[in-house]
């Protein structure tokens, strides 16, 4: 099922090329950013980040998006709308590891043709000199939890379709969280402590933000405990969203209609 994704995504590849060629304007723009505000600031680090290790922030974000986005959510909605529901529930696989495996070979495509392209462009334009083998081992180990919890997230979400037929607004509300308290719009250092509360108590940081801080080797991920501390509450997180799937999954399938097909 991999396999069969994949060579769908790799037919439709001008998707992946655009995104090479606009994600080092980005990279680009947040660099002369990034200096007038530090220049501004008079001084070497904001919030434990020194001016390098800022602007590359705002690039991993686009780093984790590329190995945890899929279209679950969505998709659920649409086999809802169009109908094929009913023809995807008499396969003889689960729709659960149909979508897996579409979310699987659509990372591998994108860690493939866009991620590697980019790490070595973006190197090329300003060194990772903050980077270390050590944090980015620690990265590749926490972003495959990343990109589970976030497949999780959106079948979860996905099949709330089955009651709101169109699920777009919860989608965006989604969508809204994840930028806001995931830290991809801003570093979460930023926030006020009541806030750093809720987001703490949320899954959205171990998507982002804290794969974007040990990509990025800052000072407060060095010590082992954090990164081991990182990992236990992502699997904490994918525990409880897979068992609250197979819970409603159970109730809701009972709701399923299909006529014709």
């Amino acid at each position: 099922m991999i396999l069969l994704n994949l060579k769908v995504f790799l037919a439709y590849p001008r998707g992946f090329l655009i995104s090479i060629v606009i994600h080092p304007f980005m990279l680009i723009l947040n660099i002369y950013l990034f200096h007038s505000i530090y220049a501004y600031n008079g001084s070497s680090h904001i919030k434990g980040y020194d001016l390098t290790q800022m602007i590359w922030y705002y690039a991993v974000g686009t780093f984790v998006w590329i190995f945890t986005f899929n279209f679950t959510d969505r998709r659920m909605s649409n086999y809802i709308l169009s109908g094929d529901i009913g023809p995807l529930l008499l396969r003889p696989v689960s729709l659960f590891r149909f979508e897996l495996a579409n979310a699987i070979a659509l990372r591998t495509a994108g860690v493939l043709f866009e991620f590697i392209p980019d790490m070595i462009i973006y190197s090329l334009i300003l060194p990772p000199t903050f980077m270390t083998l050590a944090s980015f081992g620690k990265f590749l180990s926490i972003i495959a939890p990343a990109f589970i919890l976030h497949f999780l997230m959106n079948y979860l979400i996905g099949m709330t379709a089955i009651l709101t037929h169109n699920n777009e607004g919860i989608h965006r509300l989604k969508y809204a969280l994840l930028q806001l308290l995931g830290g991809t719009l801003i570093p979460l250092e930023f926030f006020p402590e009541w806030l750093r509360h809720i987001c703490d108590a949320l899954p959205f940081q171990y998507i982002f933000y804290e794969p974007i801080r040990i990509f990025i080797n800052h000072p407060d991920t060095a010590p082992l405990g954090i990164w081991l501390h990182v990992l236990l509450m992502q699997l904490l997180w994918i525990a409880i969203f897979y068992a609250a799937i197979r819970i409603i999954w159970a109730v809701l399938i009972k709701k399923v209609v299909v006529a014709g097909g």
